[in-house]
């Protein structure tokens, strides 16, 4: 092999521009060294890293010409600089996302081991379920809302694609396959509610076995272990999350050069209300902290360092281990409510995946096939996503199985397709998204603790 083909085929490294972006992206990562080096804030890095990576992005595309989706392909070293973006990006996301199950069955164990130091199970469940739900039939309100305010879908043509509609099942056949009938499938698959599910029986077995005589050795030995890895697991997250300034920088940077200009002014609206919905149910959340009787300027000065990522990583399942973390070492929350709560709230109640997005391209549709709005569609759309929302659980591609089951659940199951459009630029529709997922999870999480009245304030005014 010629030391051409070596540099381009294997090392991706045969461009000029593609070694002049990396020694850019190094002197990033050197600032914010510094930066850590002299203490400063987490928080400002994560800002200062965020801009960056937005900087970075936009000034490529401007070398690049603001080519559309087809062009970047013929674009060599921009597509060489996607792949070392990517590497570093992605590989911190990979790190993340390792941490996930070993968090579940840990967490969730010790939680049931310990249900008698004042964690109640049913009340948990039923508080969990109603905040995280509640807060996505919210998102679909606000949703429907600002597309019909808006005339979502009156001005755009009908545009054609080759994506075909996602299967959906029915919702006996969702529940049905929530049962981690192959644990260790559900747990490729990152079927978080089979996880929980498993766990739940794996913890209870182990409080049975405690009350045999003959068993109270291994099962305090069990319970040792339980212990000794959930806090060598925190460990490993406190670790893994040093590194994410760096990581934003180049997941925010990757996510503008792959996907060209052209198709987000194609869609600007679109994209525009998605943003404001993101907005408006940040708010909302807040005021839900504050109808609690929390200060929700310290829920936002501590919440923003994991919002910052959700928004960059663009996974609700990668960003559970450090949404645990920072509900249990920021915001007081008890450690039961909080792993309990964040994990259902990873694939369950997602308000911006299965709240407002899948209401807006049901209003989408509508309004491009000429069906009238009124008050029962609403009705009938708040309805689905609620539904939806239970029914997406562990399923990859959320956001589109939510639109699938939205456009089934309404009749317009068939004109899937019109969507092109908006699945064309979907990454940058996801890192909204995905920020309301992470922050209606633990926004159910501090509502629900409050309520029951285990949230340690000390630790969340303090």
């Amino acid at each position: 092999m010629s030391d051409g083909a070596f540099l381009k085929n294997f090392l991706a490294l045969s461009e000029p521009l593609t070694w002049g972006a990396l020694v850019v992206l190094a002197l990033c990562f050197c600032v914010l060294w510094v930066l850590q080096k002299k203490n400063l804030s987490f928080s400002i890095r994560m800002l200062v890293a965020l801009f960056m990576g937005i900087a970075f992005g936009v000034v490529l595309q401007g070398i690049a010409g603001y080519p559309s989706q087809e062009q970047m392909q013929s674009i060599y070293w921009l597509s060489e600089i996607k792949i070392w973006f990517g590497l570093f990006g992605k590989a911190f996301v990979g790190f993340i996302k390792m941490l996930v199950i070993p968090i579940i069955i840990f967490s969730m164990i010790r939680i049931i081991l310990h249900i008698d130091s004042g964690i109640n199970l049913k009340a948990l469940l039923g508080r969990s379920l109603f905040w995280l739900l509640f807060t996505t039939a919210i998102a679909a309100s606000v949703g429907i809302a600002l597309a019909v305010g808006f005339g979502l879908g009156e001005n755009f043509s009908a545009y054609t694609g080759d994506r075909a509609i996602r299967e959906v099942k029915t919702f006996a056949d969702v529940l049905l396959g929530l049962i981690p009938s192959n644990p260790i499938a559900a747990m490729g698959q990152d079927n978080i509610v089979g996880v929980v599910i498993l766990t739940f029986f794996i913890g209870f077995g182990a409080r049975s076995v405690a009350k045999i005589d003959a068993y109270k050795k291994a099962s305090a030995t069990f319970s040792d272990v339980i212990e000794a890895g959930y806090q060598i697991v925190m460990v490993m997250t406190l670790f893994i999350i040093r590194f994410m300034p760096y990581a934003v920088v180049c997941l925010m940077a990757n996510t503008l050069i792959s996907n060209g200009f052209g198709a987000i002014k194609d869609a600007m609206l679109f994209v525009g209300l998605v943003y404001l919905a993101m907005v408006v149910m940040f708010v909302v959340h807040l005021l839900l902290v504050a109808f609690h009787g929390l200060n929700p300027w310290t829920y936002l000065k501590k919440a923003i360092d994991t919002w910052l990522l959700a928004f960059t990583s663009r996974s609700s399942v990668a960003m559970l281990p450090l949404t645990i973390s920072t509900l249990t070492n920021k915001l007081g929350v008890n450690a039961g409510t909080a792993n309990f709560t964040a994990s259902l709230g990873s694939t369950v109640g997602l308000n911006g995946c299965a709240g407002y997005f899948p209401a807006m391209t049901a209003v989408f549709i509508a309004n491009l096939l000429g069906v009238q709005i009124d008050f029962s569609f609403m009705v009938m759309v708040v309805i689905v996503a609620i539904l939806g929302s239970l029914g997406i659980a562990g399923i990859p591609g959320v956001a589109t199985m939510a639109a699938s089951i939205m456009l089934a659940g309404i009749g317009f199951g068939e004109h899937f397709g019109l969507l092109a459009i908006v699945l064309a630029i979907d990454p940058i529709l996801d890192m909204a998204r995905t920020l309301s997922n992470v922050s209606g999870a633990m926004t159910s999480a501090v509502c629900a603790d409050k309520e029951l009245g285990t949230l340690d304030k000390k630790i969340y005014n303090g």
